[in-house]
Parts: structure tokens; sequence; C-alpha cells
């Protein structure tokens, strides 16, 4: 099946949720190891088989932040979770298309979507979609709450998740391996693992762009923090709100 966890990293009764693995086994620029089993990240759940939500009891998830927007759920429907399991929701959505691309797909025909999305566009799109993740205040505060909700006594073993588990997951993702001071190319690294988790066999070329992930969105997010951050260390201040308290909770939780 496509879109479940890779052979490398594969949970063991984890069957139908899309992208499903744990943040951990990255080392820091001092030498210290980002733990695994504390930290998961996925698409929706809302397909989870029996078997999947058995494995996430077993794995202890205490706490599941959902980035999906109401657009998202109205599709895919609710995450499907063990008993007792806390659910926070921080709906996001591009500010260039707060419905999100499924309206695109099943409004126009197949010759309007080329013109829209052909010829390099989808990736261009997704490419400045990605620089919109990061800079802007609306979508950066509310990275900040998901950093503070993760924080909080008791809260991990957790996992957050967006749709496909590769844009809001994936600069989620990429942020806290940044803040604990993973170097970049181990988090490129992480990010890309993305691609290992895709059938290009169900897509035709104008959808690629948007059903992977690819160095060049990173790199552009990247770019759009210099520009409007600064640096990381204004990003984590100034756009997510946070401090190095939060920082020092947040290596004290992940780092061995």
């Amino acid at each position: 099946m496509q879109g479940v966890c890779g052979v490398a990293d594969r949970v063991p009764g984890v069957e139908s949720i899309r992208n499903f693995r744990s943040l951990g086994g990255q080392t820091t620029a001092d030498g210290r190891r980002v733990r695994s089993g504390l930290v998961y990240r996925a698409g929706h759940l809302a397909e989870a088989s029996d078997s999947d939500v058995k494995a996430l009891a077993e794995l202890g998830i205490r706490t599941v932040f959902d980035f999906r927007n109401q657009g998202d759920l109205a599709v895919e429907g609710p995450n499907r979770l063990p008993e007792g399991v806390e659910q926070i929701s921080l709906p996001m959505a591009d500010s260039a298309n707060p419905s999100g691309l499924r309206e695109n797909f099943a409004a126009f025909s197949a010759e309007e979507l080329e013109e829209r999305f052909g010829n390099g566009k989808a990736f261009q799109w997704m490419k400045e979609a990605s620089g919109r993740s990061v800079g802007e205040p609306v979508r950066t505060a509310q990275f900040g709450e998901f950093v503070r909700g993760m924080l909080v006594p008791g809260a991990a073993p957790l996992l957050f998740n967006c749709s496909a588990g590769k844009d809001r997951t994936g600069w989620a993702a990429s942020l806290l391996l940044l803040a604990l001071e993973v170097p970049e190319q181990q988090v490129v690294d992480h990010y890309l693992e993305t691609n290992q988790h895709v059938n290009p066999s169900r897509y035709g070329d104008l959808m690629m762009p948007m059903m992977t992930v690819h160095e060049d969105y990173f790199a552009w997010q990247m770019q759009v923090l210099a520009d409007t951050w600064g640096s990381f260390d204004q990003y984590w201040a100034d756009g997510l709100g946070l401090d190095d308290g939060h920082r020092q909770a947040l290596r004290e939780l992940l780092l061995d």
C-alpha cells in the first residue's frame, strides 16, 4: 500500500496512515542525539485501521496536534485515535488559497488544470506556498502554539499531522530539528524522506510537485525566514513567540 511507512522506519501494526514516522536519530552540532519514540509525524488518521489505532495505543501516544482546516476535515473526516488521546486542533490554511487545492482540482477541466499548473507552475506554486508557511505571522503564531503545546508536561509521546503529512507537518518537523541545532543537511534529509512514501505511478507529471516535497521548497523556506525574521533565533522569538526557556525545555525533552 502506498503512503505508509517505509521499510526502514516501519512501525509494527501501522497499515494505512500515510507518511507515518518518528522524529529522531539525528545528531546535533554539539554531538547529542534526537530521541526516537517521543514525537511522531503523519498524514491524516481519518482512515486509520483498527490495527493502526492499536499500534498508536501501544506507542503510548497521548496527544495529537491536527493542523488540518475545516476544508480538509470535510473531505477526509476526523482522525481515528485510541481512547483517551487528547486531540488539539490547530487549523492552518494557506492565505493564497484558504480552501485548499482540492477545490482547484474539482472545479477545473484537465485543460484548465494544465493551464494553471503545467509548465512548472505547480512547482512554483508549492515553493511559494512553502514560504508563506514560514513568513506569515498568523501561521508562525500557530506553529508557536504547537511548540508550547508539545512542551506541556505529559503531552509526549505525541503526534502531529496534516492531510498528507508533508507541508504543514514538514515545516513543524523542520523547525523542531532546527531549534535543536541539528545541522541543516540532516533536516533536509528528514524532510525529503516524505518522497519515499509516495507511489509515483499514482500521479501524473502535473500532480507530482504537489504530492511530493523538494529541497528547493525547504531552501525557499529558509530564504523567507532570513528575509522576514533575520535569523532562526529571531524567528523563534518574534515569529513563534517563544523564548530561551522553551528552547531549553525542547532540548531536555528531545535530546539524549
